[in-house]
């Protein structure tokens, strides 16, 4: 692990299932992967539950869930090559859907499988890559959907057993150990400024029924720590999003933020760990981390 490719900054994202990471980061990693991070791209379910082939959707009788983790499988792909994403691990759980629907019930599924042996495979991920920044979903995460929800604990979980082992190594310049760390750990946010703004814009191009973001999803403007500017990145969080072609939902935000989202684009975080004590905004998830730390 002392390889200089290993030693690049590295950022790790750990998501739900395959389009999440294009709607809600994709900017965030198109930017790091630009400018020399390592980013590493984590998503824990196969996306089975989502649209089918020809659009049917879970509990319709030509919904077949192995297909639709396949053709996710390669959305997926697609979409982090779009963001120049340098390692995309799938842990391949069965999505659980949403709560009572077909899946959920079924003990495979990554809302009731035995968590341990995913925390497990987690800290292996994080020891192996040792990230400098970490990024997961908030405790509600973002829209309380269960599998939103156990990523972030999951990986909450496994981040904390880091910490109680130390965090990484730090070496100095010679290899030798000075030190150890953990990774700075971000939850992705909304703020409910920027929420309503695409809110407001969307119901004035598409009539005041049509559908946005929920303003539940949002977070007190103070309570944002990091925006993460993407004017420079927002083709490519597009291009990622469209990559998922299959998914009535991706697509329906990607026609909407072709039209609402192009100005002053930015992705909003909370500094979890380091605790924020207060000051400016972050502009940069690598704020003060040292070189080689």
């Amino acid at each position: 692990m002392n390889s200089p490719e290993i030693r690049r900054p590295t950022l790790m994202v750990v998501h739900a299932h395959p389009d999440d990471e294009a709607s809600q980061t994709g900017g965030t990693l198109a930017r790091y992967a630009a400018e020399g991070v390592r980013t590493v791209l984590v998503t824990c379910t196969d996306g089975g539950q989502g649209d089918g082939p020809g659009g049917e959707k879970p509990g319709h009788p030509g919904h077949r869930p192995e297909e639709v983790a396949e053709q996710r499988s390669d959305e997926l792909a697609r979409s982090a090559a779009a963001l120049g994403v340098s390692r995309l691990i799938r842990l391949g759980h069965p999505d659980s859907g949403l709560p009572d629907s077909p899946d959920d019930i079924d003990p495979r599924a990554f809302g009731r499988r035995d968590g341990e042996p995913i925390v497990r495979r987690l800290e292996a991920l994080l020891r192996a890559y040792e990230p400098d920044v970490l990024v997961t979903y908030p405790p509600n995460g973002l829209s309380n959907h269960p599998d939103h929800v156990r990523t972030h604990d999951l990986t909450t979980a496994a981040f904390e057993r880091l910490r109680t082992a130390g965090g990484f190594p730090v070496r100095a310049g010679d290899g030798t150990p000075s030190g150890r760390r953990l990774p700075k750990l971000y939850h992705i946010a909304f703020s409910v400024s920027r929420l309503s703004a695409v809110r407001t814009r969307a119901q004035e191009l598409f009539g005041p029924d049509t559908w946005a973001p929920p303003l539940e999803m949002g977070v007190d403007d103070a309570d944002i720590t990091t925006v993460v500017d993407i004017s420079g990145f927002w083709d490519h969080k597009l291009r990622a999003l469209a990559a998922h072609a299959g998914q009535q939902d991706a697509q329906a935000l990607l026609g909407m933020l072709r039209l609402t989202g192009g100005e002053n684009p930015a992705e909003e975080y909370v500094r979890v760990d380091p605790p924020w004590t207060g000051g400016d905004r972050e502009s940069d998830l690598f704020q003060g981390i040292v070189d080689g730390s």
